[in-house]
């Protein structure tokens, strides 16, 4: 196929016509009227679906029409399929712009308006013989609490509506295995979008969300051609992104002009997979072909492996977006993220966050590219992703996890995959990882003559521990904990991160001691064990009194506590417009969620309560966190630079200078007095000064922070013009 007519095809998915503005909504068919139905058991003629046809000797009964699960006001006997009609009356055609049917029913349908199908799903047949069966399972969800489907109708397949009670909505349900089907549901609703202030039909269930919003936020739409999104493998779909920038507001009605093309799509998770109906998705780009295809949009880099991530317990709908925004603000790689509300085969499905899938990218985790040849020297020490998880391991410690004699820490490839990986490669990676074990296992924490840290980044496992613990993750350490290792011509260390999974963070958990911002999570007894590396780490002092000065930098930057709230805030304040639409698609507050740890009635009293955890647990960390920050010249380690600052105060330019060269990963941050940053970057290699550039930084007092291997520093500047 052509890529224009690719186009083309594609475009006709998300633009029906262009319609004027809707001004609001009014049911006028609901599920529980009194319809006309008949089984299917035999024929019907060509025109049951029209305007024009004879109904007399149908059955009627009030709405929802089947048999099986208890959401049927009218129950029928086990049948292939059945036909049911509604009239209803409308009182002037050209106040309706638009329609939506919403559909729950089980399994197959196709709807039609005075003859004109209008939508279908799960049925073939051009029209469908009344002995079809559905092609797939489909379950009705209303009576267990879920919400129907939506089909929006554009304006073209309302052009022969007629006034008065001569329209026709005629719907036939057919089952997936015929008369051996336990269960038929049949429950439809349409409502008319109308484009002033007249008020002449009924109100709109309370369910309803306006599918004709304005939003701040990027809409993300997601066609499926009507096929249900599985747990794997994905599916083939088209996806179109409306976005006009930060500060505009953007119309779902709009043509997709961010991105438009082709996708595969799963639902991804575990917990939130087997209990939440609101689920996230992994998503592929493709090219037309339907290959991987590297994609940009919404000013992410470019990639083609991107995750959306559905909050549902979270009812703040942020702590990913926090602790994504901690980590990088502290230096460490972290997916970037970008709030969106996400619709699917028309359906308004919420506030998602766009997300990039942890993969190794020099965009992402920037490490050398493991090639599957290469398998000897430099070339087969990195890079690895290799994580802690829940699922089947791909390898497992020798060691006990802490405490629980017998339990072994498993291990998984990330990258590359476990169908990727080669076997001298697996045994490379695995030895390495068991070097560093039986290091920090010994009594003096050596194996084969290195130290535990020179297997590890030291610097990433305390920021990690700090991350963790600040945001008193319950999942800390066990779970979700992701690790890499570049080549060793690269520095060749394992590191720590990047973070992954903070729903159950930052006090939303009732169980692990979660909801108590006091404690160690790390000495906190739950499900799973946690590594025993973290308890020998904590009786090294080079690692506390590292922990004690990545912690003394980090909480007079960015996680100051002035930072942190502003950052909060400024979500609140983004999300304003799109909160209600949210909660109205999926109810959630003032109800418990597995695991809240408290319910509250509001969303702005769920976003303080998390402000205050934060607050009372940052508190509660700077009064108890583990070590010393050591001077210069101690016999533990000279983590303190001795660096100058000059010119002080500063115009258009800082000057940072060392005595000696520093190490390969040092980064230098320069942060306002609210924490945020605004000037950073890397230590040029083999140098002793950088030199940091103010253009565009406003007069006033900042903070330098200096890190690295082996390195803390921190001094107060001022800027004047």
């Amino acid at each position: 196929m052509k890529k224009n007519s690719y186009i083309i095809i594609v475009l006709l998915f998300f633009c029906n016509a262009i319609m004027s503005q809707v001004n609001h909504w009014e049911t006028v068919v609901y599920a529980d009227d009194v319809w006309r139905y008949r089984s299917g058991y035999t024929g019907l003629p060509s025109n049951w679906n029209q305007n024009g046809f004879n109904e007399t000797g149908w059955l009627q009964g009030q709405g929802g029409i089947g048999y099986g699960d208890g959401d049927d006001n009218t129950v029928i006997s086990p049948t292939i399929s059945v036909f049911i009609r509604k009239r209803f009356e409308l009182t002037d055609v050209s106040k309706i712009d638009m329609a939506i049917l919403h559909a729950d029913y089980d399994d197959g349908f196709v709807a039609y308006i005075n003859g004109i199908e209008i939508a279908r799903a799960n049925l073939d047949g051009t029209p469908p013989a009344y002995f079809e069966q559905a092609t797939s399972l489909h379950e009705a969800t209303m009576y267990g609490g879920g919400l129907p489907e939506d089909f929006i109708i554009g304006s073209s397949q309302l052009n022969n509506l007629a006034l008065g009670t001569e329209n026709i909505l005629a719907i036939q349900i057919h089952n997936y295995n015929g008369l051996n089907s336990s269960d038929l549901s049949a429950n439809f609703f349409l409502s008319l979008g109308i484009n002033d202030d007249s008020n002449d039909y009924g109100e709109t269930p309370d369910w309803f969300v306006d599918p004709s919003f304005s939003t701040p936020l990027p809409i993300v739409k997601i066609q499926t051609n009507g096929a249900e999104i599985p747990d794997e493998p994905s599916i083939p779909a088209q996806m179109g992104i409306i976005w006009n920038g930060l500060g505009e507001m953007n119309s779902s009605l709009g043509e997709p002009n961010e991105f438009l093309g082709s996708i595969a799509i799963e639902r991804r998770g575990q917990s939130s997979l087997a209990l939440f109906p609101k689920t996230g998705f992994a998503i592929e780009t493709k090219d037309e072909f339907g290959e991987d295809l590297d994609t940009s949009f919404l000013n992410f880099p470019t990639e083609e492996d991107w995750v959306l991530h559905g909050p549902y317990s979270d009812k703040t709908l942020m702590r990913n977006v926090l602790i994504m925004h901690m980590a990088r603000s502290v230096g460490q790689y972290a997916s970037r993220t970008r709030f969106v509300e996400l619709m699917i085969n028309e359906r308004y499905e919420g506030i998602y966050v766009l997300m990039e899938r942890i993969k190794r990218d020099k965009n992402r985790v920037d490490i050398a590219n493991l090639r599957e040849d290469d398998l000897d020297g430099d070339e087969l020490t990195g890079g690895y992703v290799f994580k802690v998880d829940k699922g089947d391991a791909d390898w497992y410690s020798r060691y006990d996890m802490q405490n629980i004699p017998g339990a072994k820490l498993p291990f998984q490839y990330v990258s590359p995959r476990r169908s990727k990986i080669q076997p001298e490669q697996e045994v490379y990676i695995q030895e390495y990882v068991d070097s560093f074990e039986r290091a920090i296992r010994s009594p003096n924490l050596t194996f084969a003559g290195k130290r535990y840290d020179e297997f590890i980044d030291l610097t990433s496992f305390a920021d990690n521990f700090i991350l963790n613990e600040l945001s008193k993750n319950i999942d800390a350490f066990r779970l979700s904990s992701y690790f890499f290792k570049d080549k060793d011509s690269n520095g060749g260390k394992i590191n720590a991160g990047p973070v992954w999974d903070y729903n159950l963070s930052f006090g939303n958990a009732d169980y692990c001691d979660g909801g108590n911002p006091a404690g160690w999570i790390r000495e906190t007894p739950c499900g799973d064990p946690n590594p025993f590396w973290w308890s020998r780490m904590i009786d090294d002092p080079k690692f506390t009194n590292l922990l004690k000065c990545r912690w003394e930098q980090f909480k007079m930057g960015p996680l100051h506590p002035d930072s942190l709230m502003a950052f909060i805030d400024s979500q609140v304040l983004l999300l304003g417009p799109a909160l209600e639409r949210n909660f109205t698609r999926w109810p959630v507050l003032d109800e418990y969620i597995w695991p809240n740890a408290f319910v509250f009635e509001t969303y702005e009293e769920e976003v303080e309560f998390m402000k205050n955890f934060l607050l009372d647990r940052l508190g509660w960390v700077d009064a108890n966190i583990y070590g010393s920050c050591t001077p210069v010249g101690t016999s533990v380690e000279n983590f303190v630079a001795a660096i100058r600052i000059s010119p002080n105060p500063a115009a258009s330019i800082i000057n940072l200078y060392n005595d000696g060269h520093l190490p390969r990963d040092t980064r230098f941050f320069v942060y306002n007095l609210l924490g945020k940053v605004v000037k950073s970057g890397k230590w040029p290699a083999s140098s002793n000064q950088v030199s940091i550039g103010l253009d565009q930084v406003p007069n006033g007092t900042y903070q330098v922070f200096v890190s690295g291997a082996s390195v803390t520093w921190n001094s107060t500047f001022i800027v004047v013009n």
